[in-house]
């Protein structure tokens, strides 16, 4: 029997007795195959991985370079302990080997853990699924070039040869945000908009890893800002309500002026989405930005806010129309225990949206805390009806 399918079997038949609870823990690492540097790092996180679990009930499975799974049979109180440790180390080696990568890759999404009494085909599915991408995954065709100024510059070229509604088509692309109310279908309210690194990748920048020097992908995402402050009216319907996620810093940009005077001063139709790393770096600069928008009828969310930070950020008081939480499958416990603090935004009349729902887990979850909102893979499925609805409509959802 192979390794693929001594997993398999393992997964179809885990050890259920004497209180031990079996899980399995998947690290999807593809981030760092674009590079030499990332793909030696890979080798050595491995090695360090099942080094540091060897003799703690756990066995690591090599699916290849970028896919790591390891079986884990303990008590449940001790299995969170499993995946604190296994992001400890991937930082630890992050910090010291790959400092380019260090805060440009979330931990949180490349590091799952399933829970087999529960989600047994889930993870048989994945497992599968990593395996058959396993030969894909590990050619040297993977490396990739360091993202230089020089790249920002080919971007804004395109532009001024493509024009908007082309450079839209190609690299742009939008996600509808649902409202919930009880007894009701799923309403979309408006669209985020945003542009597409994995199309800029296919088309403009092939063969460069953007992500991974910070500084100039920073330099990036504002030059695109500005790009979609300036096509944004020509992409979507006069009507339609859009969603916006850019810098704080793009919001004092002469780009920003002209397209608040293109709107005539009002923001109304516009959401403005600032993330919440970026919200703590420039927290001065982000209320007057805030009070920019909101003063001229826009509203303001806060985006990228991870389970964790709940309790730690007084969100009241940063005062935003709107907070988006990412889900993250097996995070509904997580949430459930926050169902106090979740009452407590909505009563100051902060909107609650669940982004990255890609399951029906993360959807169920959500509506049993009272989130008004919802976008991601699975919420595309549920829509039905494309007409966005009034901003009025959702203000105060859930309360």
């Amino acid at each position: 029997m192979n390794e693929i399918d001594e997993l398999v079997d393992w997964i179809s038949n885990p050890p259920i007795n004497r209180g031990m609870v079996p899980y399995v823990l998947v690290l999807n690492l593809e981030e760092f195959t674009r590079s030499k540097e990332g793909m030696e790092f890979l080798k050595a996180f491995a090695d360090r991985l099942e080094e540091y679990f060897s003799g703690r009930g756990c066995r690591l499975y090599r699916l290849s370079l970028a896919s790591l799974v390891m079986t884990v049979a303990d008590q449940e109180v001790l299995v969170s302990g499993v995946l604190s440790d296994t992001k400890l180390q991937l930082l630890r080696m992050i910090g010291r080997q790959l400092p380019d990568y260090f805060g440009a890759v979330d931990v949180n999404r490349i590091t799952q853990i399933i829970d087999l009494r529960r989600d047994r085909q889930r993870a048989l599915d994945l497992v599968r699924r990593l395996a058959a991408q396993a030969a894909n995954v590990d050619q040297v065709s993977h490396m990739m070039d360091m993202l230089l100024l020089e790249h920002i510059t080919k971007i804004e070229s395109a532009y001024r040869q493509l024009g908007d509604a082309r450079f839209a088509d190609l690299f742009l692309r939008s996600q509808q945000i649902a409202i919930y109310e009880e007894g009701k279908p799923l309403h979309p309210v408006m669209s985020e908009f945003f542009a597409s690194m994995a199309a800029l990748r296919q088309h403009l920048l092939v063969g460069v890893d953007m992500r991974h020097n910070k500084n100039v992908f920073n330099q990036m995402t504002v030059t695109l800002d500005r790009i979609i402050l300036k096509a944004i009216e020509g992409i979507k319907r006069p009507e339609q309500r859009a969603s916006l996620n850019i810098n704080i810093e793009s919001v004092f940009s002469s780009d920003f002026e002209t397209f608040e005077k293109r709107s005539l001063n009002s923001l109304r139709r516009f959401n403005f989405e600032f993330r919440i790393g970026d919200i703590m770096q420039n927290f001065n600069e982000f209320l007057a930005a805030r009070d920019l928008i909101q003063g001229r009828g826009g509203t303001v969310a806060i985006d990228g806010l991870l389970p964790s930070l709940i309790n730690v950020i007084d969100l009241a008081q940063l005062n935003p129309n709107m907070v988006k939480v990412f889900w993250q499958p097996g995070i509904g416990p997580e949430l459930l225990r926050r169902r106090a603090y979740f009452d407590k935004l909505r009563q100051s009349g902060v909107v609650l949206a669940l982004a990255r729902v890609d399951d029906e887990d993360g959807y169920l979850t959500g509506r049993d805390l009272g989130f008004g909102m919802f976008q991601g893979y699975h919420i595309d499925k549920l829509l039905s009806t494309p007409a966005p609805v009034p901003m009025s409509e959702y203000r105060g959802v859930g309360r």
